[in-house]
């Protein structure tokens, strides 16, 4: 699944979802991502309504992306989302629906090539979106089962069908396989989205099932442990929201070894893996649950003061 090429021979555009918030962790991040592939990129960025006009100007420095205004997206996508209630309210009320609506209903070609604006990448690499043949979706993988959905509606919703530890940071997706009315009958499930932040992950989940999807190997393309320092294998890591504040560290890290990179060269690309996402099931949910519930419960008895 290669974006689609232009006319001077370079990868079609790589879509992002950016606020003005960000825009700082994304000139580090994207500019990571353009200077390590091995194959040339273009950005195509969505703003969520708020950037700046000095904020255009500052990310005209990555290679002069291409720009999707709020009011832009508003408009396009209007005519489509007048049949569709469910998906319509949820792009008015989520942030992260921009990044599953906007992003594959405005691509602009059959694949949909997409980069979280805090993917750091430390190595050159190629690969990056091109899962293999006869596959329509690739994704990084997630430590986690990371969804809106509760283990029993997997025993009760035969139309749950999930690919497993799905993470939405990094995708490549066959437009074909975007089902918008499978879409819409998800969102319109209030019982489905028990964790807002994470349904729009569940949705790409939903729809990488059917497609066939694969998961770009962990030990290359991760979200960053406390305390653990990348792998050997490392090409990039995934700042979400709960490491986020491991970032300035690895940034510090590469700039004392930007010198180094410098002047041994930047090295032969890694080529990135994936394997074939399994099924998620009712049990493999019910132990995410599990272990996420006693986790919470350490945290919370470490924070309790000692008896006297």
């Amino acid at each position: 699944m290669q974006p689609n090429a232009r006319d001077d021979g370079s990868l079609g555009p790589v879509a992002t979802l950016l606020g003005h918030a960000h825009v700082e962790m994304a000139l580090l991040c994207l500019g990571s991502l353009l200077r390590f592939s091995a194959d040339p990129l273009r950005l195509r960025i969505h703003d969520d309504g708020s950037l700046t006009r000095a904020d255009l100007e500052r990310l005209e420095g990555l290679g002069q992306p291409e720009i999707v205004s709020r009011q832009e997206a508003d408009d396009r996508l209007a005519e489509v989302l007048a049949a569709r209630p469910a998906t319509r309210a949820f792009r008015d009320a989520n942030p992260l629906a921009l990044k599953l609506v906007d992003a594959a209903l405005l691509t602009p070609g059959d694949d949909l090539a997409y980069c979280d604006s805090d993917v750091l990448f430390l190595r050159p690499f190629s690969g990056l979106f091109r899962p293999p043949p006869g596959c329509g979706a690739l994704f990084m993988c997630d430590p986690q089962n990371a969804y809106s959905v509760r283990s029993w509606h997997l025993l009760t919703e035969p139309r749950l069908r999930l690919a497993a530890r799905v993470n939405s940071g990094i995708i490549g997706f066959r437009t074909r396989w975007f089902d918008p009315d499978l879409l819409e009958w998800f969102l319109a499930q209030p019982r489905y989205r028990f964790a807002p932040v994470w349904v729009e992950q569940t949705c790409w989940a939903l729809l990488a099932q059917p497609a066939g999807c694969r998961l770009l190997d962990p030990a290359a393309v991760s979200i960053p442990l406390p305390g653990r320092p990348a792998g050997p294998r490392q090409v990039a890591l995934h700042f979400a929201s709960p490491v986020r504040g491991l970032l300035a560290d690895y940034r510090q890290r590469q700039e004392l070894a930007g010198a180094d990179t410098a002047a041994a060269g930047p090295g032969e690309p890694v080529e990135l893996a994936s394997f074939a996402a399994p099924r998620l099931t009712a049990p493999a949910l019910a132990a995410t649950e599990v272990r996420r519930r006693l986790r919470r419960l350490w945290s919370w008895l470490r924070r309790q003061p000692p008896e006297t």
